[in-house]
């Protein structure tokens, strides 16, 4: 047996479960809940001593009772109404019942069980016991407490936001970075600040798949739009950690738009990377947009799906702050217009595809990724300066992406126009969060009502989805479609793909869901069934990140166990979040998390740390429902 609990501890307030693995489909050890801080030592020796202790001890066992989660797949259960009385009267021991163990999917660590402790809110250092078939395994010990995974990593995943900011040789190269194919002498750009990407890969992107569809990830855009989201989330749900980071995310976020001010053409579109093609070489840190082998190419200037909408957005959402960075307000709303309005007239032009096949360039179209992301811009724009303009714009997305809805059970969104459906192995999340945050800004218009109801059937469908096979780690599964093959519901991104060699862990798409599922939580007139479901698993998420998981790593650098490292001539910073758990390298119904000599030249694909990851964390914690301090 093997008990996988969060390593970063559980909050007050919020759900809390751990999973037992390397079971014998069937198996039912007997689980319980072991106090074991001084404090709760020295009250039980008090309790034994006193002749009402054993009263005490005995209706709070009858308090004890089992609770059948309502996850498919898991009737695990537990705890106590009254833990406090329990634990002062058994010496700190709660005792806990747990369901018959299941296989999940083909996963390695044989069948799994659930064990949920939500009712237990005593502060205090714990660990957790189970017995079967005459053997005892105990869990490390963590501690429930007010917002410990907030207290343990936030502030690390700021200094190491800090800790890639293009600086040195790097930035003095980039002060005059070269256009792909231009002629020596012919005008360069001043590409100075931004993000370095990831452990192993020091360019800077807006998005770099920008020749797929429908897997073109948001990066830096993405950052600087996220720091000031984050900011606010934690204002309203967590003000004590708004009060110590807010400053510091505000600050990040306006070294991201400085940034995006400056990658711009004369004509104000934004550029969609610089990359050296791995060669770590500064001579070819080049403004390109890559394919698979390192192939560059001019296709250089962003679309809405290749950054561009996220940039129009995060640079509007800068623009509202009190402070600014080396350009002001005035300068970060102006060119955040620009881009729009040559977005609106020409971001068909700015689109292209890859044939895998013969390495040819070829046409494309737009994707819903160019919807939502088009949907966030329009909308950051109206918040910092409303126009018709742009509320129609916004209500133009929001049709298209009512159109991509496919009703079924559960549903799914069409994601482009050879039908397949929409997912995402790093921000599935964006699509629903776009959604709310049209809601939020279009209050007084009929787009707000609309925007709410779709966001909240996305999410639905989702735990609808989730919940419909064994599950007790609650990890999320999308409906996903290989390339070549038929669409299915997965927990994991398809090896086969678009992209034709990308696939890796799915941090960012986990953190991107947990902050949705908790944005959408707390919508008025959600049914309390469903708002309890997203609060649930908004939690799963995160502590899936921070430890419990199959694998027993801690993806945050610094904090935990088993951290990973990547290689050691690029070595993995604290704070830094790596790429995560895939599906099996061999079988993707299976599981995988591959570090040192087995991962070989894949290690990437696990164990590299990259921006968006962080990014998406800030932002699920920044609403993780749990009890806030004060």
């Amino acid at each position: 047996m093997r008990i996988h609990t969060s390593h970063l501890g559980y909050d007050i307030g919020a759900f809390k479960r751990a999973v037992i693995g390397e079971l014998a489909v069937g198996e039912r050890p007997d689980v319980r809940l072991v106090r074991v801080d001084a404090d709760v030592a020295n009250a039980a020796a008090s309790a034994s001593a006193s002749a009402s202790a054993a009263a005490v001890a005995s209706s709070a066992a009858a308090a004890v009772s089992a609770a059948i989660d309502t996850d498919a797949g898991v009737d695990a259960a537990i705890v106590t109404v009254d833990a406090t009385a329990t634990a002062a009267a058994t010496g700190g021991i709660i005792e806990a019942h747990v369901s018959p163990a299941t296989e999940v999917d083909h996963w390695a660590g044989g069948a799994y069980a659930a064990v949920d402790f939500s009712e237990v809110d005593v502060p205090g250092t714990y660990r957790i016991e189970a017995t079967s078939g005459g053997l005892t395994v105990r869990s490390e010990p963590f501690e429930i407490g007010i917002e410990r995974v907030h207290a343990q990593g936030m502030s690390d995943v700021l200094f190491a936001f800090k800790a890639v900011r293009s600086s040195g040789e790097i930035e003095r190269k980039d002060a005059a970075a070269a256009l792909w194919g231009a002629e020596p002498g012919a005008p360069t750009v001043d590409a100075r600040g931004g993000w370095l990407d990831a452990s192993g890969d020091t360019s800077k992107f807006l998005s770099h798949l920008t020749y797929s569809p429908t897997m073109s990830p948001q990066q830096i855009p993405l950052c600087a739009w996220a720091f000031l989201e984050a900011r606010d989330g934690l204002a309203r749900f967590h003000p004590r950690f708004s009060r110590v980071l807010g400053a510091r995310l505000r600050d990040e976020a306006l070294f991201g738009a400085d940034f995006l001010i400056r990658f711009r053409d004369p004509q104000g579109r934004f550029y969609s990377g610089i990359f050296d093609g791995l060669t770590k070489s500064l001579p070819e840190r080049i403004i390109n947009a890559p394919l698979p082998e390192c192939v560059r190419t001019d296709r250089y200037i962003a679309s809405y799906r290749g950054g561009g909408g996220l940039a129009i957005a995060a640079l509007a959402r800068a623009s509202r702050e009190s402070e600014h960075g080396e350009f002001d307000q005035a300068a970060y709303l102006s060119a955040a217009r620009t881009a729009f309005l040559d977005l609106e007239a020409h971001n068909d032009e700015y689109l292209f595809g890859l044939d895998l096949a013969s390495g040819e360039l070829t046409p494309s179209s737009e994707s819903i990724v160019d919807d939502y992301c088009a949907l966030l811009a329009a909308t950051e724009l109206h918040a910092a300066d409303p126009r018709p303009e742009y509320a129609e714009a916004a209500a133009t997305r929001l049709a298209k992406l009512e159109g991509r809805y496919r009703a079924g059970s559960p549903g799914w969104f069409e994601a482009w126009e050879d039908g397949r459906p929409h997912f995402s192995p790093v921000e599935p999340g964006l699509l629903p969060i776009a959604l709310l945050r049209a809601a939020e800004v279009f209050e007084e218009d009929e787009i707000s009502e609309r925007a709410r109801t779709l966001a909240v059937t996305a999410m639905s469908d989702l735990i609808a989805r989730t919940d419909a096979v064994p599950n007790p780690f609650g990890y999320p599964r999308q409906r996903v479609q290989p390339r070549g093959g038929e669409a299915r519901d997965a927990f994991f991104f398809p090896h086969e793909n678009d992209t034709g060699y990308w696939w890796q862990g799915e941090n960012a798409a986990l953190g991107s869901l947990s902050h949705a599922a908790a944005r959408v939580a707390e919508l008025p007139g959600v049914p309390e069934s469903l708002r309890e479901r997203l609060r649930r698993f908004a939690v799963d998420q995160v502590h899936w990140m921070v430890g419990r998981n199959p694998f027993d790593v801690c993806m945050l650098q610094g904090r935990g166990r088993n951290n990973a490292e990547y290689t050691p001539d690029f070595p993995n910073l604290p704070g830094g979040i790596v790429n995560g758990i895939t599906s099996g390298l061999d079988n993707e119904n299976g599981i995988d998390f591959r570090t040192g000599t087995p991962a070989g030249h894949d290690s990437w694909r696990w164990t590299e740390q990259w921006i968006p990851h962080s990014a998406w964390y800030l932002l699920a914690l920044s609403t993780l429902p749990t009890a806030a301090a004060g």
